[in-house]
């Protein structure tokens, strides 16, 4: 199982991570008789839509390379977690003023993650793409005010045009609905 990450979100520094990773994996993989290769990437890189976004374009890179390597892969891949959420909030962060996109996100619970992650280990044909998101879309903008206002912090949130299509981060096909609701009521669904 390949959850590996990198803290390059540069494209250079994220591709050669990735693309690394997998070729050593591979390489071991074949060693210690592996025959099904489980990698974690993201809901939406699949379709190109953030390429501008060097991390983005590494996780692209690892799809890429993880289905041309010689062992069988199944890719998993998962929407934003909750529990990430105050950190994006502050990725977001301009001299004190969160630029959050009106651009949808759909959470998804970590631990509903990693069980979707240890079902896949028994799936027997690997070669599937699963998605998971959480059971509520929000607007970024709507979902960083609320968590803010739940934590007691007074930063400001600005609505920002997003640099990514409007649904480029949440899934257009078939996906798992994860049942754990955001911890914070009451914010609008997009």
């Amino acid at each position: 199982m390949n959850v590996l990450n990198t803290p390059r979100f540069d494209a250079e520094g994220a591709i050669s991570f990735f693309e690394g990773a997998i070729d050593n994996l591979t390489a071991e993989g074949k060693r210690a008789g592996v025959r099904h290769h489980i990698v974690l990437s993201i809901v939406g890189v699949g379709e190109g839509d953030a390429s501008e976004i060097g991390y983005y374009l590494g996780k692209v890179a690892q799809e890429k390379a993880v289905r041309s390597a010689s062992i069988p892969a199944t890719i998993i891949r998962a929407t934003q977690f909750q529990s990430y959420i105050p950190v994006l909030i502050d990725q977001h962060t301009v001299d004190g003023k969160v630029l959050a996109p009106r651009s949808f996100i759909q959470p998804a619970d970590l631990d509903e993650v990693i069980e979707l992650l240890a079902e896949a280990v028994t799936t027997p044909e690997p070669g599937s793409v699963v998605e998971i998101a959480g059971p509520d879309r929000f607007y970024h903008d709507g979902l960083f005010r609320a968590t803010l206002a739940d934590r007691g912090d007074d930063r400001e949130v600005v609505t920002v045009d997003g640099q990514e299509p409007l649904e480029a981060m949440v899934p257009r096909g078939a996906y798992r609905t994860g049942t754990v609701r955001y911890p914070i009521a009451g914010i609008p669904t997009a």
